[in-house]
Protein backbone atom coordinates (compact mmCIF):
# COMPACT_ATOMS: atom_id res chain seq x y z
CA UNK A 1 0.00 0.00 0.00
CA UNK A 2 1.44 3.51 -1.45
CA UNK A 3 0.28 6.81 -1.74
CA UNK A 4 0.86 6.80 -5.60
CA UNK A 5 -2.30 6.37 -6.03
CA UNK A 6 -3.06 9.91 -4.23
CA UNK A 7 0.12 11.28 -6.09
CA UNK A 8 -1.46 10.17 -9.57
CA UNK A 9 -4.66 11.58 -8.94
CA UNK A 10 -3.64 14.83 -8.35
CA UNK A 11 -0.61 15.17 -10.33
CA UNK A 12 -2.86 14.48 -13.23
CA UNK A 13 -5.47 17.36 -11.92
CA UNK A 14 -2.30 19.80 -11.90
CA UNK A 15 -0.48 19.06 -15.14
CA UNK A 16 -4.58 19.45 -16.85
CA UNK A 17 -4.47 22.86 -15.54
CA UNK A 18 -0.62 23.79 -16.32
CA UNK A 19 -1.09 22.38 -19.46
CA UNK A 20 -4.02 24.93 -20.37
CA UNK A 21 -3.11 27.98 -18.28
CA UNK A 22 0.47 27.82 -20.77
CA UNK A 23 -2.46 27.20 -23.84
CA UNK A 24 -3.68 30.46 -22.86
CA UNK A 25 -2.20 34.11 -23.28
CA UNK A 26 -0.03 35.53 -20.87
CA UNK A 27 -1.67 37.31 -18.04
CA UNK A 28 -5.19 36.12 -19.33
CA UNK A 29 -7.81 35.96 -16.46
CA UNK A 30 -7.98 32.55 -17.93
CA UNK A 31 -4.91 31.70 -17.45
CA UNK A 32 -4.84 32.86 -13.54
CA UNK A 33 -7.77 30.49 -12.84
CA UNK A 34 -5.65 27.69 -14.40
CA UNK A 35 -2.89 28.01 -12.67
CA UNK A 36 -4.77 28.40 -9.07
CA UNK A 37 -5.86 25.13 -9.94
CA UNK A 38 -2.98 24.02 -10.87
CA UNK A 39 -1.46 25.22 -7.05
CA UNK A 40 -4.17 23.43 -5.51
CA UNK A 41 -4.08 20.26 -7.39
CA UNK A 42 -0.41 20.39 -6.56
CA UNK A 43 -0.49 21.25 -2.75
CA UNK A 44 -2.96 17.82 -2.49
CA UNK A 45 0.03 16.20 -4.40
CA UNK A 46 2.84 17.64 -2.01
CA UNK A 47 0.74 16.07 0.94
CA UNK A 48 -0.23 12.45 -0.56
CA UNK A 49 3.92 11.97 -1.74
CA UNK A 50 7.23 13.89 -1.20
CA UNK A 51 8.36 13.09 -4.77
CA UNK A 52 5.48 15.61 -5.88
CA UNK A 53 8.33 18.31 -5.80
CA UNK A 54 9.79 16.69 -9.01
CA UNK A 55 6.45 18.05 -11.00
CA UNK A 56 7.37 21.64 -10.53
CA UNK A 57 10.90 21.30 -10.59
CA UNK A 58 10.33 19.64 -14.03
CA UNK A 59 8.08 22.97 -14.94
CA UNK A 60 10.76 25.46 -13.65
CA UNK A 61 13.32 23.69 -15.56
CA UNK A 62 11.48 23.89 -18.74
CA UNK A 63 10.27 27.51 -18.62
CA UNK A 64 14.01 28.21 -17.65
CA UNK A 65 15.66 26.57 -20.73
CA UNK A 66 12.72 27.46 -22.92
CA UNK A 67 12.43 31.73 -24.13
CA UNK A 68 8.64 31.25 -25.05
CA UNK A 69 8.04 28.99 -21.69
CA UNK A 70 10.10 32.02 -19.63
CA UNK A 71 7.78 34.68 -20.43
CA UNK A 72 5.27 32.92 -18.17
CA UNK A 73 7.73 34.56 -15.42
CA UNK A 74 5.98 37.58 -15.99
CA UNK A 75 2.58 36.70 -14.85
CA UNK A 76 1.28 36.25 -11.29
CA UNK A 77 -0.21 33.12 -12.20
CA UNK A 78 2.81 30.64 -11.59
CA UNK A 79 3.73 32.51 -8.05
CA UNK A 80 0.06 32.24 -6.58
CA UNK A 81 0.55 28.60 -7.27
CA UNK A 82 3.33 27.40 -5.74
CA UNK A 83 2.09 30.14 -3.15
CA UNK A 84 -0.73 28.02 -2.49
CA UNK A 85 0.56 25.03 -3.35
CA UNK A 86 3.24 25.40 -0.31
CA UNK A 87 0.26 26.74 1.76
CA UNK A 88 -1.62 23.35 1.53
CA UNK A 89 1.76 21.81 2.40
CA UNK A 90 2.78 23.75 5.21
CA UNK A 91 0.88 21.91 8.29
CA UNK A 92 3.13 18.77 6.94
CA UNK A 93 6.22 21.76 7.55
CA UNK A 94 5.21 22.04 10.82
CA UNK A 95 4.00 18.94 11.75
CA UNK A 96 8.28 17.82 10.95
CA UNK A 97 9.75 20.78 13.00
CA UNK A 98 7.96 19.50 15.56
CA UNK A 99 9.21 16.07 15.40
CA UNK A 100 12.77 16.56 14.22
CA UNK A 101 11.78 16.82 11.25
CA UNK A 102 11.36 13.03 10.80
CA UNK A 103 10.35 12.17 7.76
CA UNK A 104 12.33 14.15 5.80
CA UNK A 105 15.37 13.16 7.03
CA UNK A 106 13.52 9.44 6.38
CA UNK A 107 13.68 10.10 2.57
CA UNK A 108 16.61 11.48 2.22
CA UNK A 109 18.12 8.87 3.65
CA UNK A 110 16.06 6.27 1.86
CA UNK A 111 16.40 7.62 -1.50
CA UNK A 112 20.44 8.20 -1.35
CA UNK A 113 22.29 6.81 1.36
CA UNK A 114 24.66 4.28 -0.48
CA UNK A 115 23.75 0.61 -0.04
CA UNK A 116 26.06 -2.14 -0.81
CA UNK A 117 23.75 -4.53 -3.63
CA UNK A 118 24.65 -4.34 -7.15
CA UNK A 119 26.51 -1.58 -8.84
CA UNK A 120 26.08 1.15 -10.13
CA UNK A 121 25.20 0.00 -14.21
CA UNK A 122 23.18 -2.89 -12.71
CA UNK A 123 21.13 -0.87 -10.57
CA UNK A 124 20.80 1.66 -13.30
CA UNK A 125 19.63 -1.33 -15.46
CA UNK A 126 17.08 -2.37 -12.81
CA UNK A 127 15.50 0.72 -12.64
CA UNK A 128 14.75 1.09 -16.02
CA UNK A 129 14.08 -2.40 -16.25
CA UNK A 130 11.04 -2.16 -13.37
CA UNK A 131 9.78 0.96 -15.54
CA UNK A 132 9.21 -1.00 -18.31
CA UNK A 133 7.88 -3.59 -16.66
CA UNK A 134 5.67 -1.38 -15.03
CA UNK A 135 4.41 0.36 -18.03
CA UNK A 136 4.58 -3.13 -19.71
CA UNK A 137 7.39 -3.05 -22.70
CA UNK A 138 5.82 -2.01 -25.92
CA UNK A 139 3.91 1.34 -24.33
CA UNK A 140 7.19 2.09 -22.07
CA UNK A 141 8.54 2.26 -25.47
CA UNK A 142 6.52 4.35 -26.93
CA UNK A 143 5.96 6.56 -24.32
CA UNK A 144 10.01 7.13 -24.44
CA UNK A 145 9.46 8.08 -28.24
CA UNK A 146 7.00 10.82 -27.65
CA UNK A 147 8.77 11.81 -24.72
CA UNK A 148 11.91 12.48 -26.67
CA UNK A 149 9.88 13.94 -29.66
CA UNK A 150 8.14 16.69 -27.94
CA UNK A 151 11.96 17.57 -26.32
CA UNK A 152 13.00 17.36 -29.81
CA UNK A 153 10.39 19.85 -31.37
CA UNK A 154 10.24 21.90 -28.64
CA UNK A 155 13.83 22.72 -28.71
CA UNK A 156 13.94 22.82 -32.10
CA UNK A 157 11.49 25.68 -32.32
CA UNK A 158 12.29 27.33 -28.94
CA UNK A 159 13.50 30.87 -30.64
CA UNK A 160 10.14 31.10 -33.24
CA UNK A 161 7.77 29.65 -30.70
CA UNK A 162 5.12 31.23 -28.83
CA UNK A 163 4.23 31.11 -25.21
CA UNK A 164 1.00 29.43 -26.13
CA UNK A 165 2.20 27.14 -29.28
CA UNK A 166 1.47 23.54 -28.87
CA UNK A 167 5.25 22.62 -29.47
CA UNK A 168 6.28 24.50 -26.04
CA UNK A 169 3.01 23.03 -24.09
CA UNK A 170 4.62 19.98 -25.35
CA UNK A 171 8.41 20.41 -24.72
CA UNK A 172 6.91 21.26 -20.73
CA UNK A 173 5.16 18.09 -20.07
CA UNK A 174 8.41 16.45 -21.57
CA UNK A 175 10.74 18.19 -19.45
CA UNK A 176 8.04 17.33 -16.28
CA UNK A 177 8.29 13.70 -17.46
CA UNK A 178 11.86 13.65 -17.71
CA UNK A 179 13.09 15.20 -14.59
CA UNK A 180 12.11 12.60 -12.30
CA UNK A 181 13.83 9.68 -14.34
CA UNK A 182 16.98 11.92 -14.01
CA UNK A 183 16.35 12.40 -10.33
CA UNK A 184 16.16 9.02 -9.65
CA UNK A 185 19.19 7.87 -11.96
CA UNK A 186 21.32 9.40 -9.25
CA UNK A 187 19.92 7.92 -6.84
CA UNK A 188 19.83 4.95 -8.51
CA UNK A 189 23.90 5.27 -8.99
CA UNK A 190 23.60 5.17 -4.58
CA UNK A 191 21.25 2.61 -4.17
CA UNK A 192 18.58 0.25 -6.07
CA UNK A 193 15.06 2.29 -6.69
CA UNK A 194 11.80 0.68 -6.00
CA UNK A 195 9.95 0.86 -9.26
CA UNK A 196 6.87 2.63 -7.76
CA UNK A 197 9.21 5.94 -6.91
CA UNK A 198 10.31 6.99 -10.34
CA UNK A 199 6.25 7.01 -11.20
CA UNK A 200 6.15 10.71 -11.29
CA UNK A 201 7.73 10.50 -15.16
CA UNK A 202 4.01 8.85 -16.20
CA UNK A 203 1.50 11.65 -15.74
CA UNK A 204 3.09 13.87 -17.97
CA UNK A 205 4.45 11.02 -20.47
CA UNK A 206 1.12 9.28 -20.34
CA UNK A 207 -0.50 12.87 -21.65
CA UNK A 208 1.75 13.27 -24.46
CA UNK A 209 1.08 9.19 -25.62
CA UNK A 210 -2.43 10.29 -25.78
CA UNK A 211 -2.54 13.22 -27.36
CA UNK A 212 0.20 12.10 -30.35
CA UNK A 213 -0.26 12.58 -33.46
CA UNK A 214 2.85 10.47 -34.62
CA UNK A 215 1.82 7.75 -36.68
CA UNK A 216 3.99 4.86 -34.56
CA UNK A 217 2.08 5.75 -31.57
CA UNK A 218 -1.82 5.46 -33.22
CA UNK A 219 -1.30 2.03 -35.49
CA UNK A 220 -0.30 -1.22 -34.84
CA UNK A 221 2.15 -0.81 -32.14
CA UNK A 222 -0.27 1.15 -29.88
CA UNK A 223 -2.70 -1.71 -30.52
CA UNK A 224 -0.05 -4.22 -29.38
CA UNK A 225 0.76 -2.36 -26.69
CA UNK A 226 -2.79 -2.08 -25.52
CA UNK A 227 -3.58 -5.72 -25.52
CA UNK A 228 0.04 -6.57 -24.10
CA UNK A 229 -0.61 -4.58 -21.54
CA UNK A 230 -4.08 -5.60 -20.69
CA UNK A 231 -2.91 -9.57 -21.10
CA UNK A 232 -0.08 -8.68 -18.15
CA UNK A 233 -2.82 -6.88 -16.55
CA UNK A 234 -5.53 -9.68 -16.77
CA UNK A 235 -2.32 -12.21 -15.25
CA UNK A 236 -1.47 -10.47 -12.46
CA UNK A 237 -5.37 -10.08 -11.79
CA UNK A 238 -5.78 -13.93 -11.72
CA UNK A 239 -2.57 -14.64 -9.89
CA UNK A 240 -4.05 -12.32 -6.94
CA UNK A 241 -6.97 -15.12 -6.98
CA UNK A 242 -5.17 -18.33 -7.43
CA UNK A 243 -1.85 -18.70 -8.26
CA UNK A 244 -1.36 -19.88 -12.37
CA UNK A 245 2.41 -18.67 -12.26
CA UNK A 246 5.16 -21.26 -11.30
CA UNK A 247 6.64 -18.83 -8.51
CA UNK A 248 8.05 -19.65 -5.14
CA UNK A 249 5.47 -18.28 -2.50
CA UNK A 250 8.60 -16.91 -0.69
CA UNK A 251 9.38 -15.05 -4.85
CA UNK A 252 5.59 -14.01 -5.48
CA UNK A 253 5.18 -10.37 -4.24
CA UNK A 254 1.20 -11.03 -4.07
CA UNK A 255 1.56 -13.67 -1.64
CA UNK A 256 3.03 -11.44 0.91
CA UNK A 257 -0.71 -10.40 1.50
CA UNK A 258 -1.51 -14.34 3.04
CA UNK A 259 -0.97 -15.66 6.09
CA UNK A 260 -1.85 -13.04 8.23
CA UNK A 261 -4.92 -14.54 9.57
CA UNK A 262 -3.32 -17.37 10.86
CA UNK A 263 -0.78 -15.34 13.11
CA UNK A 264 -3.42 -13.25 14.60
CA UNK A 265 -5.20 -16.11 15.68
CA UNK A 266 -1.86 -17.70 17.42
CA UNK A 267 -1.02 -14.33 18.80
CA UNK A 268 -5.08 -14.42 20.10
CA UNK A 269 -4.76 -18.01 21.56
CA UNK A 270 -0.92 -16.35 23.20
CA UNK A 271 -2.50 -13.62 25.00
CA UNK A 272 -4.44 -16.45 26.78
CA UNK A 273 -1.20 -18.64 27.80
CA UNK A 274 -1.07 -19.12 31.32
CA UNK A 275 2.73 -18.24 31.25
CA UNK A 276 1.44 -14.17 31.17
CA UNK A 277 -0.97 -14.76 34.60
CA UNK A 278 0.00 -11.84 37.14
CA UNK A 279 1.10 -9.63 34.31
CA UNK A 280 -1.63 -5.93 34.79
CA UNK A 281 -1.80 -5.67 30.60
CA UNK A 282 -1.03 -7.93 27.94
CA UNK A 283 0.26 -5.68 24.71
CA UNK A 284 0.94 -6.60 21.18
CA UNK A 285 3.77 -6.00 19.33
CA UNK A 286 5.76 -7.13 16.25
CA UNK A 287 9.17 -6.23 15.06
CA UNK A 288 8.08 -4.71 11.36
CA UNK A 289 5.64 -2.15 10.56
CA UNK A 290 3.87 -4.75 8.33
CA UNK A 291 3.09 -7.33 10.92
CA UNK A 292 1.96 -4.86 12.71
CA UNK A 293 -0.66 -3.28 10.89
CA UNK A 294 -1.87 -6.71 10.04
CA UNK A 295 -2.14 -7.81 13.64
CA UNK A 296 -4.12 -4.75 14.41
CA UNK A 297 -6.40 -5.34 11.57
CA UNK A 298 -7.11 -9.05 11.95
CA UNK A 299 -6.80 -9.43 16.15
CA UNK A 300 -10.50 -10.12 16.62
CA UNK A 301 -10.70 -7.02 19.08
CA UNK A 302 -8.35 -4.79 16.99
CA UNK A 303 -5.92 -3.74 19.89
CA UNK A 304 -3.08 -1.70 20.25
CA UNK A 305 -0.80 -3.27 18.35
CA UNK A 306 2.97 -1.73 18.38
CA UNK A 307 6.13 -1.86 15.98
CA UNK A 308 9.18 -2.19 18.15
CA UNK A 309 11.33 -1.24 14.95
CA UNK A 310 14.03 -2.62 16.45
CA UNK A 311 15.37 -4.71 13.42
CA UNK A 312 14.68 -1.77 10.51
CA UNK A 313 14.35 1.39 10.29
CA UNK A 314 12.12 4.08 11.53
CA UNK A 315 8.49 4.41 10.17
CA UNK A 316 5.64 6.01 11.56
CA UNK A 317 5.09 3.90 14.23
CA UNK A 318 8.00 5.39 15.96
CA UNK A 319 6.21 8.33 16.29
CA UNK A 320 2.73 7.31 17.20
CA UNK A 321 2.30 5.93 21.06
CA UNK A 322 4.59 3.30 21.33
CA UNK A 323 6.04 0.35 24.13
CA UNK A 324 8.27 3.06 25.54
CA UNK A 325 5.81 5.03 26.52
CA UNK A 326 2.92 2.70 26.85
CA UNK A 327 4.24 -0.33 28.65
CA UNK A 328 4.99 -0.26 32.77
CA UNK A 329 6.23 -2.33 35.35
CA UNK A 330 4.09 -5.71 35.96
CA UNK A 331 2.40 -5.81 32.00
CA UNK A 332 2.86 -8.39 29.61
CA UNK A 333 3.62 -8.54 26.31
CA UNK A 334 3.71 -11.01 23.15
CA UNK A 335 5.84 -9.82 20.27
CA UNK A 336 6.19 -11.59 15.99
CA UNK A 337 9.34 -11.77 15.43
CA UNK A 338 11.30 -13.11 12.03
CA UNK A 339 11.84 -17.02 12.85
CA UNK A 340 15.80 -16.28 12.40
CA UNK A 341 18.64 -15.81 14.00
CA UNK A 342 18.10 -12.25 13.70
CA UNK A 343 14.87 -12.28 15.20
CA UNK A 344 15.70 -14.73 18.07
CA UNK A 345 18.55 -11.88 19.27
CA UNK A 346 16.33 -9.65 19.29
CA UNK A 347 13.86 -11.58 21.11
CA UNK A 348 16.35 -11.90 23.68
CA UNK A 349 17.13 -8.33 23.99
CA UNK A 350 13.61 -7.81 24.78
CA UNK A 351 14.11 -10.24 27.15
CA UNK A 352 16.42 -8.52 29.26
CA UNK A 353 13.72 -5.96 30.12
CA UNK A 354 11.49 -8.70 31.47
CA UNK A 355 11.03 -10.58 34.79
CA UNK A 356 11.10 -13.86 32.25
CA UNK A 357 10.32 -15.00 28.70
CA UNK A 358 9.81 -17.86 26.70
CA UNK A 359 9.19 -18.69 22.76
CA UNK A 360 5.67 -19.12 21.68
CA UNK A 361 4.59 -20.36 18.33
CA UNK A 362 6.18 -21.02 14.90
CA UNK A 363 4.23 -19.48 12.78
CA UNK A 364 4.22 -20.04 8.85
CA UNK A 365 2.33 -17.40 7.06
CA UNK A 366 0.78 -19.80 4.06
CA UNK A 367 -0.47 -19.56 0.41
CA UNK A 368 -2.62 -22.60 -0.54
CA UNK A 369 0.14 -24.91 1.03
CA UNK A 370 3.45 -22.96 0.64
CA UNK A 371 5.38 -21.32 3.24
CA UNK A 372 5.65 -17.55 2.42
CA UNK A 373 7.66 -16.64 5.56
CA UNK A 374 7.58 -17.43 9.50
CA UNK A 375 7.62 -16.11 12.36
CA UNK A 376 8.13 -16.85 16.04
CA UNK A 377 5.65 -15.39 18.61
CA UNK A 378 7.85 -14.72 22.19
CA UNK A 379 6.32 -14.38 25.31
CA UNK A 380 7.40 -11.79 28.12
CA UNK A 381 5.94 -11.48 31.62
CA UNK A 382 6.48 -8.76 34.57
CA UNK A 383 7.79 -6.02 32.66
CA UNK A 384 10.75 -4.61 35.02
CA UNK A 385 13.11 -2.30 32.65
CA UNK A 386 11.16 -1.27 29.53
CA UNK A 387 13.35 1.60 28.09
CA UNK A 388 11.59 4.91 27.96
CA UNK A 389 12.93 5.55 24.47
CA UNK A 390 13.62 3.25 21.06
CA UNK A 391 16.97 1.33 21.66
CA UNK A 392 17.38 1.79 18.44
CA UNK A 393 16.24 4.95 17.38
CA UNK A 394 16.61 7.52 20.19
CA UNK A 395 16.46 10.55 18.41
CA UNK A 396 12.95 10.05 17.85
CA UNK A 397 10.76 12.08 20.30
Amino acid sequence: ATPDAALFATAMIALLAVERALATPVRSWASFLWWLLAGVALGGAFVAKYTAVLLPMGLVIACLVHPALRRRYAEAGPWVAGAVALALFAPVVAWNLFNNWISFRFQLGHGFNAVSRGNPVSRELEMLGAQAGLASPILFGLLTIVVWVALRDGWRTRRTAQPTDLSARRFALAVVAVVPLGFFAISAWRRPVEANWPAMIYPAAMTLLATSPLPVVQGVWWRRGAWLAAALLAVVTVQAATPILPLAPRRDPIARAHGWRALADSVAAARRDPFLDGTVDRWVAADRYQDASELAFHLPDQPTVFSLNLGGRTNHYDVWPNAWQRVRPGDGLIVAFDADAKGDSLARVVGTWFKAMRPGALVPLRRNGGTVTTRRLWLYRIAQQVPRTSPTHPEIP
